[in-house]
Parts: structure tokens; C-alpha cells; sequence
């Protein structure tokens, strides 16, 4: 129904804002991503909007870009996730962030995201790993895939001492890189921890 809004910021605290059109305030709920790009009260604002509405409630969503918006009406697409739970996960963390925790399919970094518990953590990359791998044209927001079968095997034993998938693959890769082709996993893993 309200594709954006543009007027005068009134008033912003973490997680809310208003701004005035021509004599109305509207009330907006906001990450704190987009809080801290707010500008200062009094100055012109432009907010992306998202309007959600059931039979006792009326809320009104504002992003301060499109991928932002974009990325929330994903996460609330999501059975069991609701806009709380959905600005929340923006406010822990970038878009693009957010985007590759589950395109790397991390669930540790998501689950340390407010109200994301491992069993919701693994609902959201099954659901929209697919989707945002292949929505996203920036080829750096791809799983982090080892390339060799010696990488394979370090990426997991650093996996089995705690780490994620996306922090051990992005250690191994580093040292692939620099080093070019090590001969033994257990070198290869001594220098992927060095990289922590």
C-alpha cells in the first residue's frame, strides 16, 4: 500500500521514527542498521516502507534501502518468523552480512541473532539459501566452497574444533591464496589457524 515516505524526521530513538508529511506523523518501526543512518531531527528523510496489518494491529516498517526492505519481507516469508523477529535479525547485522550467514549456511552466526534459535536458524537457509545465492548478482555473496578435496577435509576439521563453515572455508581459502597448493592437511590446517 505505501511504497516509501518522504518528510520531516520528528523524532528517532533505536527502533522507531517519526516523520511529519504535510501536518501528519507517521510512527515507523526500524532496525537499528537504518536508525544509524537516519539523519539529524528536523532534516528530510526517506524511508522504503512495508505496512503489516491484522485484525488488531496496524504497524508501519521503514528501511532506509530497498535491499533492506527486500531482505525483511524474505525472513517474515519464513513460517515462525514475524516482524519482530524480523527487524530484530536486521538490527544484528547488516544486509549483506545477514545474506551470507545463510547463503554459507552458518547457523552459530545466525543463531546468535535476537530471537533465532537453532532450530529457526536452520529453517531460514533452507528455506532462502537458494533464493538469495541466486538473487544477488555480486559474486561474492556465494557459498564458500573449497576447491580442493585437501581443503575439503581441513575446512571440516575446523569445523569439528568449532568454527564455522564460513570462517573455516574463508581461513582455508586465505591460505590457498597465499600459499598456493599445500601438500598436507595437517600444514594447511596449521596455517588456517593462524589466520583466527
Amino acid at each position: 500500500m505505501y511504497e516509501y515516505i518522504k518528510g520531516n524526521l520528528v523524532r528517532k530513538t533505536p527502533g522507531s521514527a517519526v516523520i511529519d508529511v504535510q501536518g501528519v506523523g507517521y510512527l515507523l518501526e526500524v532496525s537499528l542498521n537504518t536508525f544509524e543512518q537516519l539523519p539529524e531531527v528536523n532534516k528530510e528523510c526517506h524511508l522504503w516502507t512495508y505496512l503489516y496489518v491484522r485484525e488488531d494491529t496496524q504497524r508501519l516498517y521503514g528501511f532506509t534501502t530497498e535491499s533492506e526492505r527486500s531482505l525483511f519481507l524474505e525472513l517474515t516469508s519464513v513460517s515462525g518468523i514475524g516482524p519482530k523477529v524480523g527487524m530484530g535479525i536486521l538490527s544484528g547485522g547488516s544486509v549483506r552480512e545477514v545474506k551470507q550467514q545463510i547463503v554459507n549456511e552458518d547457523v552459530t552466526a545466525l543463531k546468535r541473532l535476537p530471537g533465532i534459535g537453532p532450530k529457526t536458524a536452520k529453517r531460514i537457509i533452507l528455506e532462502l539459501r537458494e533464493s538469495l545465492a541466486t538473487e544477488d548478482e555480486d559474486t561474492t555473496l556465494t557459498a564458500a566452497l573449497p576447491k580442493s578435496s585437501l581443503q575439503k577435509e581441513a575446512v571440516l576439521a575446523l569445523e569439528s574444533l568449532g568454527y564455522s563453515n564460513a570462517q573455516a572455508s574463508q581461513a582455508v581459502q586465505s591460505v590457498a591464496d597465499q600459499d598456493g597448493e599445500i601438500e598436507s592437511v595437517e600444514l594447511l590446517i596449521k596455517k588456517a589457524l593462524c589466520t583466527f
